[in-house]
């Protein structure tokens, strides 16, 4: 049954807690600048009209947030609950009250509220600080960081074997025998291998557990309809086969959290786990947007996407958006340019001439209708063809301008712009391919030679700055749950405390400055 904290305290409650609280604590600040009662009404229709009271919803939710604040466990959490002052008054619970222990925590966060929830008080907790003029400017920054998975990253063989044995786990719950038999089969046709050579090519393990797997449908195909602990494993299991035996990329890593990914950041160094992508305000630094991918989904895709969330929560659409080189495709620059959107988003230099000083696509001029091309030597070309190439970053295709060879056997600069190989050229008249978008690469390109695009650069280390206080302070560094939802819930907290913090130091700076 729903149920609120009275929040009314006897003399003695308050009095002890006056002396014992100090004006300046921190959750003394959080609640004089941030109202959580709007919760309320939102989470009441999760609570039924009879049966036993409930935990105080809001008191929930503020001991979610108090975990992040001070990096704590629901154990941890639970403890503290019971014997710090500062919390109990923050919790609105008075001396006698008796707090939540860790499992009703862990029921509140993962089976009283959804992930909605999480995103409401994010969300709302940014509007406020909207209304209390915090966020003043349309400037944003957008990026990202890894979040590790809590998982060990196995060899191939292993992931298998691990695979399996779950898989036979949930067998042997409801035919203890097939377990037992499937799992001696599987060990038979591997020894098989090692029989005729000491070093086996994972491939052969995976073949074979293809083979078992198909075998063990036809046998299981029951369970298989209604047992959704068998089918998550069978299905885990099912997915690291073919996904191994066919080479794709969206490979599983772990059979604990089938839902981490993993991604090279070089070619000696992987990264395991989940992405916290986030647009924040330049100049108060908070975060005004966030979306949670598994580690192998590139950032560049998900910066329209912030944008669009950020317009859609608060009506505010940025002026200008600054980000890395890799969100720098022609789609997003089209799609900046086209929301009317300055670009602060740098370019990649390139290498095709640059080291034996050879003209680059750069040295020739691109007419504002793309309907036309001027080489280095003032010659024009309007023989163009449009191409289309497969890609997952643009979908805009290209245009192939042609030179006319006569012009290019007779040009001065032809030693320094058309192919060789092996001191002979191996084109007779030039060939420039372009974005069909060309005019939002053009644009940002011009962006690019400003002062105020080098300014907007020298200030990404703001949001380097808040995804260090959330690794540093805030249990950002790995993921606490399993799973991509349970791990957005969890980012959405860090964010969400992230921003509070960050207000109370913004209204403290803004107090001490007018004092």
């Amino acid at each position: 049954m729903f149920n609120k904290n009275n929040g009314q305290m006897n003399a003695i409650d308050k009095t002890i807690f006056e002396q014992l609280i100090p004006k300046d604590h921190l959750l003394v600040k959080i609640n004089e600048v941030f109202d959580f009662d709007f919760l309320y009404e939102k989470l009441k229709s999760k609570y039924s009209d009879i049966g036993r009271h409930s935990k105080d919803p809001v008191m929930m939710f503020k001991i979610l947030l108090l975990e992040f604040i001070y990096n704590l466990s629901d154990v941890q959490i639970a403890q503290r609950v019971q014997t710090d002052i500062a919390f109990r008054w923050f919790l609105k619970l008075s001396i006698n009250d008796s707090g939540p222990d860790d499992t009703t925590i862990s029921y509140f966060r993962t089976r009283r509220i959804g992930d909605e929830d999480f995103e409401l008080l994010f969300t709302s907790i940014v509007k406020q600080c909207i209304e209390k003029d915090i966020v003043k400017t349309r400037r944003y920054q957008v990026d990202s960081t890894n979040v590790d998975a809590n998982v060990n990253y196995p060899s191939d063989k292993k992931l298998l074997r691990q695979a399996v044995e779950k898989v036979a786990k949930e067998i042997r719950k409801f035919n203890p025998n097939l377990a037992e038999q499937w799992m001696q089969d599987f060990e038979s046709e591997i020894d098989k291998f090692y029989e005729q050579q000491e070093r086996v090519h994972p491939t052969a393990h995976y073949e074979t557990a293809k083979q078992m797997l198909e075998s063990l449908y036809c046998k299981t195909y029951d369970e298989l309809q209604g047992n959704s602990k068998y089918i998550d494993a069978y299905t885990v299991c099912y997915e690291l086969v073919d996904r191994y035996l066919f080479n794709k990329k969206d490979k599983i890593i772990s059979v604990v959290d089938p839902e981490a990914r993993v991604a090279y950041k070089t070619t000696r160094k992987t990264k395991t786990g989940y992405k916290n992508h986030i647009i924040i305000d330049k100049d108060s630094e908070i975060i005004l947007g966030s979306v949670q991918t598994p580690f192998n989904v590139g950032d560049q895709k998900e910066l329209l996407p912030l944008v669009e969330q950020v317009e859609k929560n608060y009506h505010l659409k940025p002026k200008e958006v600054s980000a890395d080189k890799v969100y720098g495709t022609t789609k997003n620059r089209a799609d900046l340019k086209d929301k009317d959107i300055i670009s602060n988003i740098n370019f990649y230099a390139e290498t095709e001439g640059e080291a034996d000083g050879r003209y680059t696509t750069h040295d020739f001029l691109v007419s504002e209708d793309i309907m036309s091309m001027t080489c280095p030597n003032g010659i024009v070309t309007n023989r163009f063809r449009d191409v289309t190439i497969k890609s997952d970053e643009d979908s805009y295709p290209y245009r192939d301008f042609k030179f006319d060879k006569r012009y290019c056997d007779n040009c001065p600069h032809r030693d320094k712009c058309l192919n060789k190989r092996k001191d002979k050229f191996v084109e007779r008249g030039k060939r420039i391919r372009i974005s069909s978008r060309y005019d939002a690469i053009a644009r940002d390109k011009a962006r690019a030679k400003t002062n105020e695009f080098n300014d907007a650069l020298n200030l990404r280390f703001k949001i380097e700055r808040r995804f260090a206080t959330q690794v540093n302070h805030r249990g950002a560094r790995r993921t606490r749950y399993i799973g991509l939802a349970k791990t957005k819930n969890q980012i959405n907290l860090v964010n969400t405390v992230t921003n509070i913090i960050r207000a109370i130091h913004i209204i403290e700076s803004l107090n001490i400055g007018t004092a």
